[in-house]
């Protein structure tokens, strides 16, 4: 075998293995509302489930580390929750006006590929460089080590839309809402800036579907791809919930990994003109 064929396997492995960590069954959250108009308080619920289908239920997911920015930033912890079959479900509740951001980011974990012997055959074990370095065989070759990693979000407003809880970091893997996600019309171009610590994710392939999939004989799914500034353009054309997803691999420099690898997946509200 060419070694252009060792390594073509190599990242192929690489992929497949962190597509089946983190892609097998994608995550999400729904909030049974999006858009407010209340001036009082108010409570709102959410499904959490990993399910290929849109806004399917299929396994329940743990929602302990569910985070809830408020609008002036502050961080909350989610409260009670029922994890049941197909699903598991919490309460937020909405005191304060302006945008709110909900999010579950997984711990990261590592993945390391590799293949031995005479076939070249495949092999992994879980663990980051420095870990897995003393259990490799001696005839390890293509060894790739993957940061893995799964961002769920959705942002909810209540009366106006503000933005303190858009604001990027600088780091990991972020989106930066160009158009706000309480803004998305039907008919209107939208933009979504992507980056991974601070830079631009180009060519990031990116799939939008509205929800209601199984209702209908097509899934409306819209495959786009940013441009060199990260940016993702789109025009929805149907109102009502909308699944974001995307799987980020890019190469970085780390003791610990050769690779990164986020899977995202943002749910929002398309509204009527």
């Amino acid at each position: 075998m060419s070694k252009a064929k060792k390594l073509l396997g190599a990242a192929v492995l690489s992929a497949g293995l962190l597509a089946g960590h983190a892609a097998a069954h994608p995550m999400w959250m729904l909030p049974s509302e999006f858009n407010l108009s209340t001036d009082e308080g108010h409570w709102i619920t959410v499904d959490a489930t990993a399910s290929h289908g849109v806004f399917s239920f299929d396994k329940p997911i743990g929602v302990d580390n569910v985070a809830i920015y408020r609008p002036g930033g502050e961080r909350e912890r989610v409260g009670p929750y029922f994890k049941g079959q197909r699903r598991s479900v919490f309460d937020v509740q909405l005191n304060e006006q302006g945008t709110y951001k909900v999010e579950l980011v997984t711990p990261i974990r590592y993945m390391t590929s590799y293949v031995v012997g005479g076939r070249d055959t495949a092999r992994r074990i879980m663990g980051n460089k420095l870990e897995i370095a003393s259990q490799l065989p001696e005839d390890a070759r293509d060894v790739r080590t993957t940061m893995v990693q799964n961002i769920i979000q959705f942002y909810v407003t209540q009366k106006a839309p503000t933005r303190t809880v858009l604001e990027p970091t600088g780091q990991g893997f972020e989106l930066n809402a160009i158009t706000h996600p309480s803004d998305i019309v039907i008919g209107e171009e939208a933009n979504f800036k992507f980056t991974f610590n601070g830079e631009p994710v180009a060519d990031l392939d990116v799939e939008v579907v509205p929800g209601g999939t199984a209702w209908r004989s097509s899934r409306m799914q819209m495959d786009l791809k940013t441009d060199s500034e990260g940016v993702l353009r789109f025009t929805p054309e149907k109102t009502g919930p909308h699944l974001l997803s995307t799987n980020m691999r890019r190469s970085i420099e780390s003791p610990l990994a050769d690779q990164a690898g986020v899977t995202y997946m943002l749910s929002f509200e398309v509204i009527p003109e």
